[in-house]
């Protein structure tokens, strides 16, 4: 493949996402010690989590939270640490719209329960006793309490997210000479950042296809044969994403994408033919195997 290295510092830049969560775990001394004597490991430490009823409003705030770095990872690509992502500029105001949006949901959701807050901390405390009903129960058992939670005033300080753009590095932006070995090393490492961000885009239509490919080489009747119409919609969505993260418009990627789609697309809104149909399932098991293989090669050319 020809890196042109200015073309891809042009087509995408980078992106950090800086996540603040509270802390809602509390360590669980009664268990760290029982453990602790069982393992014959005093390094051990047992952590217990806060806010485990998926109903209760806290939990959902963190939810709602983790929704913002999911979309993040799954809409940027991986770049040289795990600091910044890379970021297709056409991508860019997609990228912010969706991610201030969900942020904002994240926000409005805190204005509305956090006068509350000791309300839902009293509530979980309830569920965990319920929880803990009918169990037996160590001789230092201690009753979970209000004290094992963060304050409104902690919770809030522990809760953001930021967002920071800086622009890909070129060999231009040195101002002053470097040795040709220091320049090799850096057009090196940002070829290296080109291979990878192809094969994750390669990755994320093989990963979803390989899945599904599986299961359809389980004859019908057999066990783990039964898959849900999702795995045909994960195929097609990461189609979707591979295209839209194709940083440098890669025909080999965009050819494959397109074969795929023709192949899977036919059953976008009838995965029960795939689940009915001894011989459209074996059929179409070879076909997405074979392209699967296909994507393997170019996947595994870029490692």
């Amino acid at each position: 493949m020809n890196l042109n290295l200015t073309t891809l510092a042009s087509k995408a830049m980078l992106v950090k996402l800086t996540t603040r969560r509270a802390n809602l775990t509390k360590r669980d001394m009664v268990a760290e010690e029982y453990l602790q004597a069982e393992l014959g490991d005093t390094a051990f430490i047992v952590n217990k989590k806060l806010f485990r009823d998926p109903m209760n409003p806290i939990n959902q705030i963190m939810s709602k939270a983790g929704e913002v770095y999911t979309y993040h990872k799954q809409n940027t690509l991986a770049y040289i640490d795990k600091g910044p992502r890379l970021l297709p500029n056409a991508r860019y105001f997609d990228y912010t719209t969706e991610m201030r949006n969900r942020i904002s949901e994240v926000d409005a959701m805190m204005a509305l329960h956090m006068p509350n807050y000791d309300k839902y901390v009293q509530l979980d405390v309830s569920h965990r006793i319920a929880q803990d009903s009918g169990k037996a129960k160590p001789s230092k058992y201690i009753a979970p309490s209000a004290d094992d939670y963060p304050t409104a005033e902690a919770f809030e300080r522990g809760m953001g997210h930021d967002i920071r753009f800086t622009p890909l590095p070129e060999a231009k932006h040195f101002l002053f000479d470097i040795s040709d070995e220091d320049l090799k090393a850096f057009e090196d490492s940002m070829s290296a950042v080109q291979a990878q961000a192809r094969a994750e885009v390669i990755r994320k239509m093989l990963t979803p296809l390989q899945h599904l490919v599986d299961k359809l080489n389980k004859p019908i009747g057999t066990e783990g044969a039964i898959f849900r119409d999702s795995a045909i919609e994960n195929v097609i969505e990461g189609l979707e994403m591979a295209q839209k993260l194709n940083i440098d418009n890669d025909e080999e990627v965009n050819g494959i994408a397109d074969v795929l789609r023709s192949a899977v697309g036919v059953f976008s809104n009838n995965g029960d033919v795939l689940r009915e149909s001894p011989i459209v399932r074996e059929n179409t098991a070879k076909k997405l195997d074979e392209i699967a293989k296909q994507m393997g090669f170019l996947y595994g050319g870029n490692q």
